[in-house]
């Protein structure tokens, strides 16, 4: 916030605001680069409401039937909140939000899923669209450069591990293990691993590799299930209506 010429008897006033302002934390508005565009003034009151912003575009989503009275229109694609990934919009589907502290450092990611069972359904499972976490001022994507849904998805683990899988066609695929670095917002990648598919004659023949290095394909599946240790701490998945 910029401050022109303050008169002497406002400055304490002054340096109070500036104090509020510095510990509110995620609750700044800022334009989108990779960050979430706030409109909302109300300084967060709980360690989740810096995602209020975000879950009100999902929310707006679900009210209005992912906009299908306007697909095939030129303002269907801007209809959708702008921090909402393209792959979630594709077709109408219920919709999930859950928090959970991916790296422990006190402040919860907001995780968003889809899918058709209902959360009291013991085997819920729900597809993985996005991730959210903060930087210390904003809300941002923790993978900005990625867009989650069908081809790529990814899960969660113990020890903070998040796994991105991929599938590049039926040939080719690979799953890169990741954990959120120091300063809690950025993805940082642990390990690499991949395998492509061809043939020889009429038989496939896979080749397996660790950070593009060839392993064999045991060692390939070991190392995997390494990182894959299910989360002991439960999600509380909540619909959003």
């Amino acid at each position: 916030m910029k401050i022109g010429k303050i008169k002497k008897a406002h400055i304490a006033m002054a340096i109070v605001l500036s104090a509020i302002f510095l510990f509110a934390g995620c609750g700044n508005d800022t334009t989108r680069e990779g960050k979430i565009e706030s409109n909302d003034p109300k300084v967060p009151s709980g360690e989740t409401d810096i995602y209020d912003y975000v879950l009100s575009q999902y929310n707006d989503m679900v009210q209005n039937d992912f906009y299908t009275n306007l697909r095939g229109s030129d303002i269907w694609d801007s209809s959708f909140g702008k921090d909402i990934g393209l792959e979630i919009r594709t077709h109408k589907q219920d919709v999930y939000y859950t928090f959970y502290d991916i790296d422990g450092n006190g402040t919860k990611e907001l995780i968003i899923a889809g899918g058709e069972n209902a959360v009291s359904n013991p085997t819920f499972s729900p597809w993985n669209y996005d991730l959210y976490g903060c930087d210390g001022t904003n809300v941002v994507h923790i993978f900005r450069e990625m867009e989650f849904g069908y081809r790529t998805n990814f899960s969660l683990y113990e020890n903070g591990v998040i796994g991105v899988f991929y599938s590049s066609s039926a040939a080719e695929s690979g799953v890169d293990f990741y954990k959120i670095g120091d300063d809690g917002f950025t993805p940082e990648r642990v390990d690499s691993f991949a395998t492509v598919g061809h043939l020889e004659g009429d038989k496939p023949v896979f080749t397996y590799t660790k950070n593009e290095k060839e392993i064999t394909e045991s060692e390939y599946n070991a190392n995997i299930q390494n990182y894959e240790v299910a989360l002991t701490t439960k999600l509380n998945w909540i619909q959003i209506q």
